[in-house]
């Protein structure tokens, strides 16, 4: 994209030197101008692009089975599971998601810390990948009873 976008530029700069071969001085203004509105509407399109991205696919077509919270060495938590996507269209690019612990004690249960974790697979159409993922908490969860992970998926991108 970066390619075209140069060879774009490259080109009116070029057009605008030939058009106004008598007067170099009326060119470059034109030419500044012209690439000005080239960079604008990419960085437009690109911005257009990732919204659209961020609409294809419903959080409610993307399921999360197996879900797992484990230590790895140094108190470093990790997630596990598996990502299905239930898109009849798009392929999965994105998902974030937002991780609870809850403290359960005799069936009371509150949120003892939760943070959000972006994952990046890569899973088409009705198809499942699974995932690993490193997780950092704010406290150092010392839960009083069982933890209990819950997760939710935030948001989500598809191509």
């Amino acid at each position: 994209m970066i390619w075209g976008l140069l060879g774009l530029i490259l080109v009116v700069v070029l057009l605008a030197l030939t058009i106004t071969q008598k007067n170099v001085g009326r060119a470059l203004p034109l030419a500044a101008i012209i690439v000005v509105g080239i960079i604008g509407f990419f960085a437009w399109y690109q911005d257009h692009e990732l919204k659209l991205s961020k609409q294809r696919i419903p959080a409610a077509e993307v399921e999360l089975v197996d879900m797992q919270l484990s230590d790895e060495a140094r108190g470093v938590k990790v997630i596990t599971g598996r990502i299905r996507n239930h898109s009849q269209r798009y392929t999965l690019v994105e998902v974030r998601v937002q991780v609870s612990v809850e403290d359960c004690i005799d069936q009371h249960c509150e949120v003892i810390d939760q943070t959000a974790v972006t994952l990046k697979p890569t899973v088409p159409p009705d198809q499942a990948r699974d995932f690993r993922e490193r997780v950092y908490f704010n406290s150092t969860l010392a839960p009083r009873g069982k933890a209990v992970l819950q997760y939710q998926v935030v948001s989500t991108r598809g191509e």
